[in-house]
């Protein structure tokens, strides 16, 4: 695993950062709403937009689902998080960020995806701090036999061992 800073993240910082470009760039996006930027129409693109907001929706939905609803405190291997260790901040990177540069056409949407997108990675990365500090070598178990957050990967390793 390569390290890029030793001191741990401060989380409730890097959750602010997130939540305000989440808002800049939320796909019913106040800045197009209150037209402060016109983005362009392409509608091919908006709706693979639709499309990967859906796809987003439905990791937190199911990250949801394990955390809150089944109120997991135990390691979760199982479901979604067999394919990827973080379906919920990938749904939010699809959902938020990925989804709002392909429903508005508009330089200033990658810019603020590419900042949202790398928070929400530092936060998996911290939170892969948290989660071998609590739950030990189970944890660095399932670290390497799950993606952190690469679906095609993720699908491509449950085949092969169902292949098997």
């Amino acid at each position: 695993m390569v390290r890029f800073y030793k001191k741990p993240l401060n989380m409730g910082l890097l959750f602010f950062i997130a939540s305000i470009l989440s808002i800049l760039s939320f796909p019913c996006n106040p800045l197009v709403i209150f037209k402060v930027i016109k983005p362009l129409d392409i509608k091919v693109l908006w709706y693979m937009g639709w499309i990967v907001w859906a796809a987003g929706m439905t990791l937190i939905g199911f990250a949801y689902y394990y955390i809150y609803i089944r109120k997991a405190k135990v390691l979760i291997k199982y479901g979604i998080y067999k394919l990827i260790r973080h379906p919920l901040y990938m749904g939010w990177i699809l959902s938020v960020f990925i989804a709002t540069i392909f429903l508005y056409q508009h330089w200033i949407f990658i810019v603020i995806g590419t900042f949202g997108v790398a928070t929400l990675y530092l936060i998996s990365i911290e939170e892969e701090r948290l989660n071998n500090r609590q739950f030990g070598n189970s944890y660095k178990n399932y670290m390497e036999k799950v993606p952190r957050m690469n679906l095609v990967l993720g699908f491509i390793k449950i085949l092969k061992k169902s292949n098997k």
